[in-house]
């Protein structure tokens, strides 16, 4: 196979809250440590909830023994409470099904996809601003309640404001209030159980997604780094 010369870069828009991130070639081990470094940098001259643009379309494949750096970049991310993050890909690309396969193997977060920057600029400036990012659990499984009726579903994503629930098996209105459970494996002084009513504000067939109603600032903070423990401790076997 010919050799193509990897290239990795991080910058930060202070001005916007941004980091630009941007891979070429044939990523290994030694280019995400360096990208990794110049992350940490950048980061820290930005905002918590500071969004990303990560531009991939350029890169042929990233070698398998290099997932374990991308995934430390990725949980870092995590740890300094990124905001929305658009992926610029080219969806023939080895590098965008590697990513994708290698996100749906281990908890994430929610992902949003662009064909070149401007629309990924575009994406980033005409979104609605959520409140952190969204995490995807796999195999979460989520209890409500609603008029004395339980029932369980699988947890699509969830964040410090809210949540979406698929495989649900009662009928759910716009507006209505339900009390929501999820619960997680005990770990040192985490939080086990998260409890909160929330509110529908969407329905799709199967699927819901509802609004957390009146969490305190303290109750948000122990959920998001239950969810950030949920994404790091996560096993990466390749």
């Amino acid at each position: 196979m010919t050799n193509v010369k990897s290239k990795t870069k991080a910058v930060a828009n202070i001005k916007k809250n941004r980091l630009h991130v941007a891979m070429s070639g044939n990523i290994d081990t030694k280019a995400l440590e360096k990208l990794y470094t110049e992350i940490r940098f950048c980061v820290a001259d930005l905002k918590e909830k500071f969004e990303v643009v990560s531009d991939i379309s350029e890169c042929n494949f990233i070698y398998v023994a290099g997932l374990p750096t991308y995934k430390k970049i990725t949980d870092f991310l995590i740890s300094k409470k990124v905001g929305a993050i658009v992926r610029v890909v080219k969806s023939g690309n080895i590098s965008y099904k590697q990513i994708v396969n290698f996100s749906d193997r281990i908890h994430c977060y929610r992902t949003m996809y662009a064909e070149d920057q401007k629309e990924a600029e575009n994406i980033l400036e005409t979104l609605i601003k959520r409140d952190g990012i969204r995490f995807q659990l796999n195999n979460a499984i989520i209890e409500y309640t609603i008029n004395n009726e339980a029932g369980k579903g699988r947890l699509i994503d969830v964040s410090t404001s809210g949540c979406a629930v698929e495989a649900v098996a009662h009928a759910l209105s716009v507006g209505v209030i339900i009390d929501l459970t999820l619960e997680f494996p005990p770990y040192q002084e985490l939080l086990s159980v998260f409890q909160a009513k929330a509110e529908v504000v969407r329905t799709d067939y199967a699927i819901f997604a509802a609004r957390f109603v009146a969490l305190t600032d303290g109750y948000k903070e122990q959920l998001y780094q239950r969810l950030v423990s949920e994404v790091s401790r996560f096993s990466l076997v390749l």
